[in-house]
C-alpha cells in the first residue's frame, strides 16, 4: 500500500526522549503540551526531561527499574515517561479511574520502585489509596505527590524530587544514558483484561519510534496539533496520540477527560488538526450543540480506531475534515498495523481496515500457520519490529502469544476482501459455539450495524442448556432512532444464518463504556447472563 512520505524535517532516531531534544534544538519556542491555560515550548519540555532524568538517576533508577504513575493526560505524563526512556527505565500509566483493587493488581505485579500520583481528579481524592499501596508493597522505595503544596512523609512533591537531582555528578548521569539501546524496554501497558488479568505489554524504545514514524506516513497534517483526551495508561494515549506528535515535532493538546460539549470549543481555541477518537467519542460530539457554535476548520484529518464507524457517521464526518482514516492494532502489536488509505471510499472506511503497512508484515493464518486464500478467515498476525517484546514477568503467556516461526498472534480474525482490503470478522477469545457451529461475534455486530438506526452494538456469547451458547446482542441506537428488538431481529435474518441470530436483542441508548470510548463488554457480558436467567 502507498502512503504519503514523511516529510524530509522529521528524523528517524534511536530513543523517543531523543526527539525532544531534537525539536527543541529545532523549534524551541513551538508548543510541544497544552492542558487549558498551561503552555509547555519544547524547550521547556527539554529542561523539564533532563532535570526529571537527573532526578531518576539520583533516586537509583537504572536500566529496567520500573516507575509507575497515576495520572490523567497531564504534561507531568509526558515529562516522566520521556525521562525514563531517556535512562533506560520503564514507564506505566496507572488509571484515575481504577478502584484500589485493580491499583493494587498492576502494582503488585510490575513491582515499581517509584510512585507518582496526582492527589485527586474531580471528585476523588487518592491520597489514602495511594499512600496505602505503599505501606502494603514495601518494594517502592519513594512516593512522589505532582501537586508542589505535598511535602513531608510518606510522600515528597515533585518539586521537591526534582531538587534532588541538582547535585547528580555529570559522570553518573552520562553512564546512565550511554546504556539506553533503541531495544531497550520503554512502556508497559496493561491489557484490558476482558478475557483475564490484565497482562503487561512491553513495548521498546524502538517500536514507539516505529509505530509513531509509520503513523506519520498515514497521518500527517501541518501544523500537527492533536487532542489527546483518552486515558494515557492506554496505548492510544500514550503512544497514538501524544507519541505521534512528539515524534512529528506537534502540539499534543490535552484534556483530562473526555468531554464531547468542550472539544468544539479547544479545536477554534488552539487550531487543532488532527482528531483520533473511537467512534462512540465522536458519535457522542458530533450531535452536540457546541459544535455549530465554534470554526472548526482547522481540522484536517478524522482517524478512529478500535471498533466500526457507522456509515451515517462517517457521511457527517466528512464535512469537518478532507481526509478521513481507519485503521486496526492492538497494544500487543506495539500500535496499528493497518491502515485504509487516503482517499478511501465510504464504503471501505465503514466496512474494512485498509492494508498492511509496507514495512509491517502482517499475515492471515489458520490453526496451522498456513495463510488463508481471499475470501477465507484467518487469525491476524504480525512479525516487526514494532511488536511488543513480550509480557512482563509471564514467560508462558508470552510463548503462547506468538508462533514457533515468531509471529505475534493477536487473536482477531478477518478476511481478505477481493477487492483487497481486510475486514475484522471477530475475536477467537470471543469466538462461541451455538448448536456445535461456530460463531463469531463481531460478523454480527457488522450485521446489526448495518441497520440505519444502529450506532452501535456489542454481541456476547452465554451458556444455555439446549444449544451450548447462544448469543445477547445490545445495540446502542443512532441519534434521533427508537429500534425496536423485533425490527432488529427480523433484519438479521435476512442477512445470517438462524444460529448466528441473538437469541435476544436489547436497545439501550446509555450502554456501559470503557475510558477509551469502546463498549463495556465485561459488564455487558454479566447483564447477558441476568437476561437470560429470567427468559
Amino acid at each position: 500500500m502507498t502512503a504519503q512520505a514523511i516529510p524530509t524535517s522529521l528524523p528517524d532516531l534511536p530513543l523517543i526522549s531523543d526527539y525532544v531534544t531534537h525539536w527543541a534544538r529545532e523549534r524551541p519556542d513551538q508548543l510541544a503540551l497544552v492542558l487549558e491555560d498551561q503552555e509547555v515550548t519544547y524547550a521547556s519540555l527539554e529542561s523539564l526531561v533532563d532535570r526529571t532524568a537527573r532526578a531518576l538517576v539520583s533516586a537509583g533508577i537504572g536500566q529496567g527499574d520500573r516507575i509507575a504513575h497515576l495520572t490523567t493526560p497531564r504534561p507531568e505524563f509526558m515529562v516522566l515517561f520521556a525521562a525514563a526512556a531517556r535512562i533506560g527505565a520503564i514507564w506505566l500509566g496507572l488509571n484515575p479511574r481504577a478502584r484500589y483493587e485493580e491499583l493494587a493488581y498492576i502494582v503488585a505485579d510490575s513491582r515499581p520502585k517509584l510512585l507518582f500520583s496526582i492527589t485527586s481528579f474531580e471528585e476523588r481524592d487518592y491520597r489514602g489509596d495511594i499512600i496505602r499501596l505503599i505501606r502494603e508493597f514495601p518494594f517502592i522505595d519513594q512516593l512522589v505527590f505532582m501537586e508542589p503544596e505535598i511535602s513531608g512523609p510518606p510522600a515528597t512533591s515533585f518539586e521537591a524530587f526534582l531538587i534532588q537531582g541538582a547535585s547528580l555528578a555529570e559522570t553518573a548521569y552520562d553512564l546512565a544514558r550511554a546504556q539506553v539501546v533503541p531495544g531497550n524496554a520503554a512502556l508497559i501497558v496493561y491489557t484490558s483484561g476482558s478475557t483475564g488479568k490484565p497482562k503487561g505489554a512491553l513495548l521498546s524504545q524502538n517500536s514507539i519510534v516505529q509505530t509513531c514514524r509509520v503513523q506519520c506516513r498515514h497521518w500527517w497534517a501541518d501544523p500537527f496539533r492533536i487532542i489527546v483526551n483518552v486515558p494515557v495508561n492506554h496505548i492510544g494515549g500514550a503512544v497514538q496520540g501524544s507519541g505521534q506528535a512528539l515524534v512529528a515535532g506537534g502540539t499534543n493538546v490535552l484534556m483530562e477527560r473526555f468531554d464531547p460539549g468542550a472539544i468544539p470549543a479547544v479545536i477554534e481555541a488552539r487550531g487543532i488538526t488532527v482528531m483520533h477518537q473511537v467512534p462512540t467519542m465522536y458519535q457522542l460530539t458530533i450531535y452536540r450543540p457546541e459544535m455549530a457554535q465554534h470554526d472548526l476548520s482547522s481540522l484536517q484529518v478524522l482517524i478512529w480506531s478500535g471498533a466500526r464507524c457507522p456509515a451515517d457517521l462517517i457521511a457527517k464526518l466528512r464535512q469537518l475534515a478532507p481526509r478521513l482514516f481507519t485503521s486496526y492494532g492492538c497494544t500487543e502489536s506495539g500500535g496499528e498495523v493497518l491502515y485504509t488509505a487516503a482517499g478511501a471510499s465510504n464504503e471501505i472506511l465503514a466496512e474494512a481496515v485498509g492494508l498492511p503497512d509496507e514495512d509491517i508484515p502482517v499475515r492471515l493464518a489458520d490453526a496451522a500457520g498456513r495463510c488463508v486464500p481471499v475470501d477465507d478467515e484467518g487469525e491476524i498476525q504480525v512479525k516487526a519490529e514494532v511488536v511488543m517484546l513480550g509480557y512482563f514477568q509471564r514467560h508462558e503467556e508470552t510463548a503462547a502469544a506468538f508462533t514457533k516461526d515468531g509471529w505475534l498472534r493477536t487473536g482477531d480474525i478477518a478476511r481478505i476482501r477481493p477487492d483487497g482490503q481486510w475486514q475484522i470478522v471477530g475475536r477467537l477469545k470471543e469466538m462461541f459455539k451455538s448448536g456445535g457451529y461456530n460463531v463469531y461475534p463481531r460478523e454480527i455486530e457488522l450485521a446489526l450495524e448495518k441497520h440505519t438506526s444502529v450506532a452501535m452494538a456489542a454481541v456476547l456469547g452465554v451458556p444455555d442448556p439446549v444449544f451450548d451458547e447462544v448469543g445477547v446482542a445490545f445495540v446502542l441506537p443512532a441519534e434521533g432512532a427508537d429500534p425496536t428488538p423485533e425490527q432488529l431481529d427480523s433484519f438479521c435474518r435476512k442477512q445470517l444464518s438462524n444460529y448466528k441470530v441473538p437469541k435476544r436483542i436489547v436497545v439501550d441508548p446509555a450502554l456501559p463504556l470503557l475510558p477509551v470510548g469502546k463498549l463495556d463488554k465485561s459488564m455487558l457480558g454479566s447483564r447477558a447472563r441476568e437476561l437470560l436467567v429470567k427468559l
